[in-house]
C-alpha cells in the first residue's frame, strides 16, 4: 500500500508539472514552479452524505463578516507531495450583485503585476485531508479561501486564469481561522490534461468525513506570490 500511494503522489507530481508548464506559456518570468505549490483540482459528482451547513466567512475586498450557508463538497484541490486537499463548497445563496473588481496579482515576488477583473465570492475551499491506508502525511493547513470568477483579463495577458482564490477569516462553531500576513493566493489556470488518479475517495475536513466519487478531468490551482484589490 506504501508503493501504491508514493506512486500516486509521483503521478499527480508529474501531472501538475506538465500541466503548470503548459498554462504559464509564454509567461516567461515564471519558469520553476514547486510541487507543493499546486493542487490539482477535480470536480465531485456525488457525495454520500452532502453537507448543508451554515458558517461565517470574511471578505478579501472589505474584510466584512457574513454568515454564509455551504452546500457540498463540489471540488476537491489535491496536493502532489501530501495528503493535504482543499475541499470546495458552494455558496447556497451566492451575492446576485452584477459588482466587478479589479484585482492586480503577482505571480512572483519580482514579477510585474497582472491586472484581473473579478466577480463576488461564489464559493469557498476549506482545508482537509485525503484519507488512505495509515495516518494522513504532511502538517495541517489552516486557510480558507474565498473564490471568485475571473470575468476579464489585462489585454495583454496570456495567463489563462480563471478564478482566484484568496485566504479570508473563518468561523465555524468554537472554530476560528484568520489568515496570516504570510498565506497567499492561488488561481486556477485552464484544464490542460487529465489526471488518471482513483476516483473515489475518502476525506475529512471541518464537517466530518466525505465519500466522494470524482470526475477525472482536472483544471490546476497555482500559488501566486501576492494581490491587492484596485481602488
Amino acid at each position: 500500500m506504501q508503493k501504491k500511494r508514493m506512486f500516486q503522489k509521483k503521478a499527480l507530481s508529474v501531472f501538475l508539472t506538465a500541466a503548470v508548464s503548459v498554462g504559464f506559456v509564454e509567461a516567461a518570468e515564471v519558469q520553476s514552479i514547486a510541487s507543493e505549490e499546486m493542487y490539482a483540482v477535480v470536480r465531485i459528482e456525488s457525495v454520500k452524505k452532502p453537507v448543508a451547513h451554515s458558517i461565517t466567512l470574511g471578505d478579501a475586498q472589505n474584510g466584512r463578516l457574513r454568515t454564509r450557508s455551504l452546500i457540498g463538497p463540489t471540488q476537491l484541490g489535491m496536493s502532489a507531495v501530501s495528503d493535504n486537499c482543499l475541499v470546495g463548497y458552494d455558496l447556497a445563496s451566492p451575492d446576485q450583485n452584477t459588482n466587478r473588481y479589479r484585482i492586480k496579482v503577482w505571480l512572483t515576488k519580482e514579477s510585474k503585476p497582472i491586472e484581473l477583473v473579478v466577480g463576488p465570492v461564489q464559493s469557498a475551499f476549506l482545508p482537509g485531508k485525503i484519507l488512505r491506508d495509515g495516518p494522513p502525511e504532511g502538517d495541517d493547513i489552516k486557510v480558507v479561501y474565498e473564490v471568485r470568477e475571473v470575468l476579464k483579463e489585462s489585454d495583454t495577458n496570456t495567463f489563462m486564469a480563471q478564478k482566484i482564490c484568496l485566504p479570508v477569516e473563518y468561523r465555524h462553531h468554537f472554530e476560528r481561522s484568520i489568515p496570516s500576513s504570510r498565506a497567499r493566493p492561488y488561481v486556477y489556470l485552464e484544464k490542460t490534461s487529465k489526471d488518471q488518479a482513483e476516483t473515489n475517495r475518502s476525506i475529512v475536513d471541518d464537517f466530518g468525513v466525505h465519500s466522494l466519487l470524482c470526475q477525472t478531468s482536472t483544471e490546476v490551482l497555482q500559488l501566486i506570490s501576492r494581490y491587492e484589490f484596485c481602488q
